[in-house]
C-alpha cells in the first residue's frame, strides 16, 4: 500500500494534540520566602492506628482536588451544634443523618464506605490571609503560597517532583486531566498530564510507513541538539521527548484496569492512578482534578450530596484495588480545595464564598480520627467566614516531610510544621 500524504494543517493539529498533554519543565527556581506557620492542631486520639509504611523512597502521593470551593462545614459537620442549625437554616444536615467521628464532629452522611474504612480529618485548614477569588486561591494553593508573598515559578507539587523524582524517567508527576496543571510545574524533572479517557499514547496514524515516517520526524525534532537554542525551543523539544517517552514506556506497558470502579469521572481517574503508581517507571505524584462543580451557590444540599456520593465509591474502591496491587503501604490521598463556604446561607438554599474549609487523608499508613482543631462558629471573620485553626503550609508540610521525607524548608519556607500524628 503506497504510503499517504498528510498536509500542513492536519500536521499541526496532530503535533498539537501530542503536547497539550505535557508541562514542559522549564523553570528556575523554588519558592518558599514568607515564614511563620500557624502551629498546628493534635488529633483527639478517637482514630485508629495506621499501618507500617513503605521506605520514604517508595512512597507515592494521590492529590484529589476539589476545585470550586468545597464546604468544608458539609464534609465534616459539627454535631449537636445549636450555631450551625442557627447560621444554616436550609443548608445544615440533619444530626442524626451524620456519621460521628467523635461526640461533635463526624462525616457527611454520603461518605459511609469511607466512615467504615477510617480515614484522618484536618480540620480548619486555610490560607493565612484569605481571599475569595477562585483565581486567586487557586493560584495560592498550586504554588503553596500562604501569604500571598511567595513568589515562586514552580507549583509545591512540582517541587516536591524535583526533590523526590529521577529526572531520567518520562513523568514523575502526572495530572489525569485535559492539560498540564500548575500544581505539578517542575524545574528539574518531567511531569505532564494524561487526558483520564485516553491511552496515554502518542498519535499515531494506523498506516505503518505514516506512523514510522511521523514518529522518526517528532524524534528528530525533539532532540536536544543545541544548548544554547532558546528557551521556548529547548522546553518544546523536551516537552514533546517526555511524551513520546511516557507514551512507550509508561503508557504502553500499564497494568491491567480493576474492575468495580464507579462509571463517573473521579472513579475512571482514580482507576489510571492506580495502574500509575503500579507500574514502577517512576511516577511518584498523580494529581487528580475533580471534575464535579464545588462551588454551591444554589441546592447546596442535593448537589455536595452527589459530590460526596461520588468521592465516597471511588474513593473507597481505589484504596481496595491498591491492597489488591500489593502497593497499600506506599500511597496516601490527600484532598484539596482552594476555599471553603461561607458559613451563613443564602436565600438560594446554597453557600458562598468563604474561607478555610477541611481535608480529607486516607490510605494504610493514615491515623484516622482528627486533627487540629474544629473552627468556632461563634467566632466568625467580618464576612462570616472561618478563621482557619491549621495553616496551609502546616497541611503541606505534613504532605511533604512528614509523607515523602521532603523537609518542609525546602518546597515550602521556613515555619512550616508537619502536623503530628497523622503518618505513621
Amino acid at each position: 500500500m503506497p504510503m499517504q500524504l498528510i498536509d500542513r494543517r492536519r500536521f499541526l493539529q496532530l503535533g498539537i494534540a501530542a503536547g497539550a498533554g505535557v508541562a514542559a519543565s522549564s523553570a528556575a527556581g523554588v519558592g518558599g520566602v514568607a515564614a511563620g506557620g500557624a502551629a498546628p492542631g493534635t488529633s483527639d486520639g478517637s482514630g485508629s492506628a495506621p499501618g507500617a509504611p513503605a521506605p520514604v523512597g517508595q512512597r507515592q502521593l494521590v492529590v484529589i482536588d476539589m476545585a470550586g470551593g468545597n464546604d468544608g462545614l458539609s464534609m465534616v459537620p459539627p454535631i449537636g451544634n445549636a450555631t450551625y442549625h442557627t447560621l444554616r437554616p436550609r443548608t445544615a444536615l440533619d444530626d442524626s443523618a451524620i456519621l460521628p467521628l467523635s461526640g461533635s464532629v463526624g462525616l457527611h452522611p454520603s461518605l459511609v464506605k469511607l466512615h467504615t474504612r477510617g480515614l484522618a480529618a484536618i480540620q480548619g485548614v486555610g490560607l493565612t490571609k484569605p481571599d475569595l477569588s477562585h483565581f486567586e486561591s487557586l493560584r495560592r494553593w498550586w504554588a503553596g503560597d500562604r501569604t500571598s508573598t511567595t513568589i515562586t515559578t514552580t507549583g509545591f507539587l512540582g517541587r516536591l517532583c524535583d526533590v523526590i523524582g529521577d529526572p531520567n524517567v518520562p513523568a514523575v508527576g502526572v495530572s489525569l486531566g485535559y492539560g498540564p496543571s500548575p500544581a505539578l510545574v517542575s524545574a528539574n524533572v518531567s511531569t505532564l498530564s494524561m487526558e483520564p479517557y485516553s491511552s496515554g499514547g502518542f498519535p499515531r496514524f494506523w498506516d505503518v510507513e505514516m506512523d514510522q515516517a511521523w514518529t522518526a520526524g517528532w524524534r528528530t525534532m525533539c532532540e536536544l541538539t543545541d544548548p544554547n537554542a532558546a528557551v521556548p525551543f529547548r522546553s518544546a523539544r523536551k516537552g514533546g521527548a517526555y511524551a513520546l517517552a511516557f507514551s512507550e514506556d509508561v503508557a504502553a506497558n500499564l497494568p491491567p484496569g480493576a474492575a468495580g470502579y464507579p462509571q463517573t469521572d473521579l472513579g475512571t481517574q482514580l482507576g489510571l492512578a492506580a495502574r500509575l503508581l503500579a507500574s514502577n517507571e517512576g511516577v511518584r505524584i498523580v494529581h487528580v482534578p475533580f471534575f464535579g462543580d464545588f462551588d454551591t451557590h444554589d441546592d447546596h444540599l442535593a448537589r455536595h450530596g452527589r459530590l460526596m456520593t461520588q468521592l465516597d465509591a471511588a474513593l473507597d474502591r481505589f484504596l481496595d484495588d491498591l491492597v489488591a496491587r500489593g502497593i497499600s503501604n506506599r500511597v496516601i490521598v490527600a484532598t484539596t480545595s482552594e476555599f471553603g463556604r461561607r458559613v451563613p446561607d443564602n436565600a438560594s438554599n446554597g453557600l458562598d464564598h468563604g474561607s478555610a474549609s477541611f481535608a480529607l487523608v486516607a490510605g494504610a499508613p493514615v491515623a484516622s480520627g482528627l486533627f487540629g482543631t474544629y473552627p468556632d462558629l461563634n467566632s466568625l471573620d467580618g464576612d462570616d467566614d472561618l478563621k482557619a485553626t491549621v495553616d496551609l503550609w502546616d497541611y503541606y508540610a505534613t504532605l511533604a516531610e512528614g509523607w515523602l521525607g521532603v523537609p518542609a524548608s525546602s518546597v515550602l519556607g521556613a515555619g512550616a510544621t508537619v502536623i503530628p500524628g497523622v503518618i505513621a
